[in-house]
Parts: structure tokens; C-alpha cells; sequence
């Protein structure tokens, strides 16, 4: 019997040649690759949905607030706090309409500031000042701020947006401050919450065109 025999009937044992490992690991390099350019956009898509989403709760918050005031809408500062503070802000004025403080903060803000100068809270939205200006401050000789009756086109009317927190201010004007305040971050859009209590991402010049204003309660 020849004694090699049982030897050369095994069945060899499959293995890589050194092409097929060349090709495995390109492959695996190309994955890598995309999943890691795919990740931060999905966090991003995350993020500005976030955003998004507690830009709706604020709107609803301030509706809340009107609901309760002669559908009149909140100052964005009202006088009445201990000196040396100016007043309070909108942010301190909602809390009993808001769950929680975290939604004044968007996830992409990584400084978030209280208004300067206010008895405020950190956030990282800013108020339309043409809807929610406060005579007590000589900002305007009309009505306090705007009532919800008084919008002819909630839908396409800003009550907030996001704001440079830098800044520590509690809003803006269209006519004092134009766009100079509006803070784009997600990928050059800001959220903009609407008083019918939407909210999305738009690039800040989508917001004023020839034929439409949005920072105006007759959208122009």
C-alpha cells in the first residue's frame, strides 16, 4: 500500500491568493469611505431636524401664550424684572408654555447666550421685532406687539428665527437690521419658525424676494 496515498486524496484546503486579499481590502476601503462621507451628513440631517423641531414647539408655545393674552403675542423683552436687569425676554416669558429649556438651543450652537443685559436664558433664536416689539422700550408708538388677528398670512409670516448668539440679543428688525443677525447654521440655511406654527430650513435671502417679505405680517 503505498503510504502517500491517504495524503494526496485529502481535499486541499481553500485559501486567498494574494489578488483576491487586494481585492477584499478595496473593497472594504471603499465602504469605509462612503460610510464616512455619508455620517456627517445624516448627523447633520439629524441636527437641523432637531432644530427644526424645537423651532415648531417655540412657535407653539408662543400661540399657547396668545391663547391666553387676547391672541396677542409676547414681547420679545418686557419690563418688570429687578434692576439692573432691562427686563425679561421672551425665552423667560414662555417657560410655563415650554417643557423643557432645551429647545431654545439649537444642536449646532455650540455657545449659546442669554440676552445681554436681561433676565433671559441661553437660546439660539431670536424673535421678529416687526410682531413682538415692546413700546414700553420706544421701539415703535403702536400697539405693544402684534395679535395673531392681525396677521393676514400666518403661513408665510417669520415669528422666529435663528440668531447670531454672539450677539446677545433677544431678536431683530427687518428694517433696522436686515438679514445681519440671522445665523445659518446648517449648511448655509437657518431655521425659521412661521406664526402658523411651522418651521424649516431656508437660506436667509429665500426669506425676502421682490414679491414676498416674510419678516412682514402683510408679506411685504
Amino acid at each position: 500500500m503505498d503510504a502517500h496515498a491517504g495524503t494526496a486524496d485529502r481535499p486541499r484546503r481553500a485559501g486567498f491568493t494574494l489578488i483576491e486579499l487586494l481585492v477584499v481590502i478595496a473593497i472594504i476601503a471603499i465602504l469605509a469611505a462612503i460610510i464616512l462621507a455619508v455620517f456627517p451628513q445624516a448627523r447633520e440631517m439629524a441636527r437641523r431636524a432637531a432644530c427644526v423641531s424645537n423651532a415648531r414647539q417655540i412657535v407653539a408655545a408662543a400661540r399657547m401664550y396668545a391663547d391666553d393674552h387676547d391672541r396677542r403675542l409676547m414681547p420679545a423683552l418686557s419690563r418688570g424684572a429687578p434692576a439692573p436687569s432691562r427686563g425679561y425676554t421672551w425665552c423667560v416669558l414662555l417657560q410655563p408654555y415650554m417643557e423643557s429649556e432645551e429647545i431654545l438651543i439649537c444642536p449646532n450652537d455650540a455657545s449659546p447666550t442669554a440676552s445681554a443685559r436681561a433676565t433671559c436664558l441661553p437660546h439660539s433664536y431670536g424673535l421678529n421685532y416687526r410682531l413682538t416689539y415692546n413700546t414700553a422700550f420706544g421701539w415703535s408708538a403702536g400697539a405693544t406687539t402684534s395679535k395673531l388677528t392681525n396677521i393676514s398670512n400666518h403661513s408665510q409670516t417669520i415669528l422666529l428665527f435663528e440668531i447670531d448668539s454672539a450677539l446677545a440679543q433677544p431678536g431683530a428688525s427687518w428694517v433696522q437690521h436686515r438679514l445681519s443677525r440671522v445665523k445659518a447654521r446648517h449648511q448655509g440655511r437657518a431655521v425659521f419658525g412661521f406664526v402658523d406654527g411651522h418651521a424649516k430650513a431656508l437660506e436667509p435671502e429665500q426669506t425676502v424676494g421682490t414679491d414676498l417679505n416674510m419678516w412682514e405680517p402683510g408679506g411685504r
